[in-house]
């Protein structure tokens, strides 16, 4: 996500994002932001309440800072992190940027990364979005006319429901934020 262009808008909707997720990060947890951006806001919000933290994005500089570690990185068709790593991989508008026949293979690694039990947790806007995201971009030019344009496609509940089922993961929860706009979903390795 790039976050470096971010105006008012934007960051407004990030925090209002962010108040979707940040109660799934349990103490101690070791957490992947993938997609963290070049501000990094959820490591940044949860690093005094996590163990570790590692942000991977194509748009931040590889450095160590404290419990967090920041991976310049984009992701082809491997992560580079062994074998049951983290507790908790999240996404925060990230999903609807990743290239739609790399998503499957994305998430058998997300689940290859996760400890057993361990949880994914993203945010996506949904279908209903796609007209009022496109007018504020490119009408009103009050959000990030380069983020939304890169967007690939706009999830629904089916589609999270086909994703989990293909990469054998358990979708826990689902739910519709920002009056149907954006939604949350919690994926489970089980």
């Amino acid at each position: 996500m790039n976050t470096r262009d971010f105006n008012i808008i934007d960051k407004i909707i990030a925090n209002l994002r962010m108040g979707q997720i940040v109660n799934y990060v349990d103490e101690g947890n070791v957490v992947l932001d993938f997609g963290c951006g070049a501000k990094s806001y959820l490591l940044n919000t949860v690093s005094n309440k996590i163990k570790k933290g590692v942000g991977i994005d194509y748009e931040v500089i590889s450095k160590k800072h404290g419990n967090i570690e920041y991976i310049n990185y984009r992701y082809t068709n491997k992560l580079p992190f062994e074998d049951q790593t983290f507790d908790k991989i999240f996404l925060l508008a990230v999903l609807e940027h990743v290239v739609i026949d790399q998503v499957d293979k994305l998430f058998s690694e997300f689940r290859r990364i996760l400890k057993n039990g361990g949880q994914i947790i993203l945010t996506t806007p949904t279908p209903k979005s796609q007209l009022l995201l496109e007018f504020l971009a490119f009408k009103l030019k009050i959000i990030s006319q380069a983020e939304i344009a890169d967007h690939k496609k706009y999830y629904d509940k089916t589609d999270i429901l086909s994703i989990a089922k293909q990469t054998k993961l358990k979708l826990v929860n689902y739910k519709l934020f920002q009056f149907g706009l954006n939604s949350r979903a919690v994926l489970e390795k089980i």
